[in-house]
């Protein structure tokens, strides 16, 4: 008997060993993931993108931002002249937050008993950032303002009184970031699944040939496929978005009919990629697996788990192609930020773009594969 189980063994690893493709995402890629998110979190949240108001234009301002420029967390990356703008840059998710120093700053400073004022205006849609942002801000402003009192510039026991303001998540809940994150990866994963198991039970059924001598076209073949997962992906997202917004309170300030033209868009891509899958693959499980192997790389780029911004440079490139970054950012920016197809629309434009371009892969594929 166990020599029987022994050879058996054998033989799955002469079957493991022949299929290259499988072995080595089965034990390399689970190794670059677990390396990609210790990367990532071991080196904290750094560089996040901040812009200056600097209403004062003094020398004292001016130290003031080079303090804040110099940590390790905050980049000044834009100076600012409007609310106008700083609204815009928190509204696009360029600047995780916004410094305001009013014009009297530095006349204040040399006043005692009259703290000057400053407003830190922060993006909390993402609640973590917003935090790790904030709180660094105030670190640096307590330090600058602690080397003030050192060089006998003002006496007094606060010389600056800060004023956080948080956009989009006054209390930083951290159900506003993950929920809708959560949902867009249920949505991904339902329409990935069926649309990717749709060829592959016909090839399996014995009865893939059957349709391929059908009057039908290759694309009508595809669009019946598809259809039937658009609907159940479309369906599946309105239930949890009721859930989502009724259920867990959180904030729907943009249009539904953008969300839901973003989330068609998000389900094309997802249905072409779970087209070309099923095309390729002999059986269902088959399909299944591969449809693991990509979640596992799509969820590794689309800051679900870890912030892009977080990411080293080639996988931020790299993420690019990943189509739930895009939507990921998409519904989170019209959910809380209220954004409309004016902000939003890299993102529709990149998912309209993947769509289009898996499409035509996956419908050529199936083309190949029945002729």
């Amino acid at each position: 008997m166990l020599f029987r189980i022994w050879n058996l063994v054998i033989k799955e690893f002469i079957q493991f060993r022949r299929d290259l493709t499988f072995s080595t995402f089965i034990l390399l890629f689970p190794a670059i993931q677990l390396i990609m998110l210790a990367q990532a979190t071991g080196q904290g949240i750094t560089h996040l993108p901040m812009a200056i108001w600097d209403q004062d234009h003094s020398s004292l301002s001016r130290q003031l931002i080079t303090a804040l420029d110099v940590t390790e967390e905050l980049d000044v990356r834009y100076y600012i002249q409007s609310a106008e703008e700083a609204n815009r840059l928190l509204a696009e998710g360029k600047a995780t937050i916004v410094i305001i120093i009013p014009d009297h700053f530095s006349n204040d400073l040399m006043r005692l008993n009259h703290p000057p004022q400053l407003q830190i205006v922060a993006d909390g849609s993402n609640n973590i950032m917003a935090a790790v942002g904030v709180s660094t801000a105030e670190g640096a402003i307590s330090e600058f303002s602690r080397r003030l009192q050192l060089a006998g510039i003002h006496t007094a026991v606060m010389p600056i009184e800060l004023r956080p303001s948080v956009r989009f998540n006054p209390g930083l809940n951290i159900q506003y970031h993950t929920i809708p994150a959560q949902v867009g990866f249920i949505v991904y994963q339902v329409t990935l699944a069926v649309a990717a198991t749709a060829l592959a039970r016909e090839r399996e059924l014995g009865t893939l040939e059957q349709l391929a001598i059908t009057p039908m076209s290759r694309f009508e073949l595809v669009t019946g496929k598809a259809i039937p997962a658009a609907i159940l992906g479309i369906i599946d997202f309105l239930i949890m978005f009721v859930v989502m917004t009724r259920g867990f309170h959180v904030p729907m300030r943009g249009s539904i009919l953008t969300l839901l033209t973003v989330t068609i868009l998000f389900i094309a891509v997802e249905i072409s990629w779970g087209t070309l899958i099923s095309s390729t693959s002999h059986t269902q499980q088959q399909a299944i697996l591969l449809v693991f192997i990509v979640a596992m790389t799509d969820v590794s780029l689309s800051g679900y788990l870890v912030s892009v911004k977080n990411m080293p440079a080639f996988l931020r490139d790299i993420s690019v192609l990943s189509a739930i970054r895009h939507y990921l950012t998409a519904l989170r920016a019209i959910m809380l930020k209220g954004a409309g197809l004016d902000v939003i629309w890299p993102e529709a434009l990149a998912l309209a773009g993947l769509a289009t371009i898996v499409g035509t892969a996956s419908l050529l594929t199936v083309h190949r594969r029945l002729d």
